[in-house]
């Protein structure tokens, strides 16, 4: 038979009610209105095998769901009234602060936890097997620290908690909400000044306030990594500022013009690999002084006639030949006249003029009435097309063959010597030009670290 509630039992529940201020144990009217719930229904009884114990307040969280009861009077027994299922109950820590033991109708021994809710107030008793010890949505208090920089990290980890972003915490501590979450940036370097504890499901997680210009807020530890922020765009703007400066240096007698781009390193090699190869992305730091003056060419000229060319092999009109290839290579490697004046007279000054324009170069280089004019900022372009594979340069064994003829080119003393100077074992691939006082080089350069660009410089009445 199971026990008997005693009048003394009875007595005893109410009068510690009372003392503790919380008579809403006893009265399921009570906390149905505290929780804005429909009438509330009993759905079991409960035989008391013990008196009711005050314990020290201890933290829980609740699992697997489970029901809040109010608890009543019947008889000889403990009638439980529902008043919210816990699945409807946002997160939150459950204090508890007193326990009852008992038998459900059956003969099984229960344990029942009075609780309080953190984040809404709720109050009631819970089957103790659907807590667990721990708190749950709170924070602990801030504790300043020394002020150090960090970054967003490369790679973020998956995690339960608020992650990848900068929050603000609003509410209470003991009823911490996580709002305005703002993306972090790995372009930003962000000021850690404190540290808090954030508890979910019984974890405890770090959280750090970072400042960043005018973001502020909260970010979890692990997403962080002590460092500064290397701006990639910051860097390549003040690298183009000492760029133009140098290149204004030159140029500032009006007897010179240079163009420079830079290319994406060599793949895999050191420059590619280096920690901040971001910076010299192609064309990133592109910079020119006097770049579209025009003035005699010289034989520089003579990558319009390749490309024109080569753009006639992808219409079929043109074939490497015997003849052809040997014209080709007398005419870059050693500069010789007689193949390009041959190409001209072929096919006409004004249609490659025309065919130079549609391609976006210098367009009026050839004339029969005096000699041939370019830009330095149109050989770039020629030589950028060509180091890509662009417009007229598509065919890779075509390119390969001109590059390789550009790599062997007799005269040296322009580009070559320049940069063997600054780096020693540097590659050039160019092409001269040289006429009366008129003097010109342009090429691509590769450093031995794998850094690449292309350089065309043009120089007039120097002697």
């Amino acid at each position: 038979m199971a026990p008997i509630l005693t009048r003394k039992k009875r007595h005893y529940l109410l009068v510690l009610a009372a003392a503790w201020g919380c008579f809403s144990w006893l009265t399921p009217a009570n906390a149905s209105a505290t929780t804005n719930e429909q009438s509330p229904t009993t759905t079991s009884q409960l035989t008391v095998t013990g008196q009711p114990i005050k314990t020290p307040a201890t933290p829980y969280y609740a699992v697997n769901g489970g029901t809040l009861y109010g608890l009543t009077p019947q008889g000889d027994r403990v009638g439980l009234t529902a008043t919210q299922d816990l699945k409807t109950v946002p997160a939150t820590t459950w204090t508890a602060t007193a326990q009852l033991a008992g038998a459900t109708p059956t003969g099984q021994p229960v344990r029942y936890l009075y609780v309080q809710a953190a984040r809404t107030g709720l109050t009631g008793w819970v089957d103790v097997t659907r807590l667990v010890p721990g708190r749950n949505a709170q924070v602990s208090a801030v504790r300043q620290v020394p002020a150090k920089n960090y970054v967003a990290v490369k790679a973020f980890k998956a995690a339960s908690v608020p992650t990848q972003r900068v929050y603000q915490l609003t509410g209470p501590a003991a009823a911490m909400r996580w709002t305005h979450g703002q993306k972090l940036s790995r372009a930003k370097t962000y000021r850690v000044t404190q540290r808090r504890t954030y508890y979910q499901a019984g974890q405890a997680y770090t959280y750090l306030h970072v400042t960043s210009g005018k973001t502020t807020g909260w970010v979890w530890q692990s997403d962080l990594k002590r460092g500064t922020a290397y701006n990639v765009a910051h860097h390549q703007a003040a690298i183009k500022v000492k760029l133009q400066k140098y290149l204004n240096l030159v140029t500032k007698d009006r007897t010179a013009a240079v163009a420079f781009y830079n290319l994406t390193p060599v793949k895999d090699s050191r420059a590619a690999k280096a920690p901040h190869a971001a910076v010299y992305r192609q064309g990133k730091l592109a910079v020119n002084a006097r770049g579209s003056h025009v003035t005699t060419s010289a034989s520089t000229y003579k990558l319009y006639i390749a490309a024109y060319l080569l753009h006639l092999k992808q219409q079929y009109r043109f074939s490497w030949t015997p003849a052809n290839r040997a014209g080709m290579t007398r005419m870059i490697v050693k500069s010789a006249n007689d193949y390009p004046v041959s190409v001209l007279q072929r096919h006409g000054r004004t249609s490659i003029n025309h065919w130079l324009a549609s391609q976006g170069y210098y367009g009026s280089p050839f004339s029969a009435v005096r000699a041939s004019r370019t830009t330095a900022n149109s050989l770039v372009k020629v030589l950028k097309d060509l180091q890509l594979g662009q417009k007229a340069f598509t065919n890779r064994q075509d390119r390969a063959f001109i590059l390789s003829l550009m790599k062997r080119q007799v005269y040296r003393r322009g580009i070559p010597t320049g940069v063997a100077r600054a780096n020693r074992g540097t590659i050039v691939q160019d092409k001269v030009g040289f006429l009366n006082d008129n003097n010109g080089d342009a090429g691509i350069v590769t450093l031995p670290n794998g850094q690449r660009y292309i350089l065309a410089v043009l120089t007039w009445g120097r002697g």
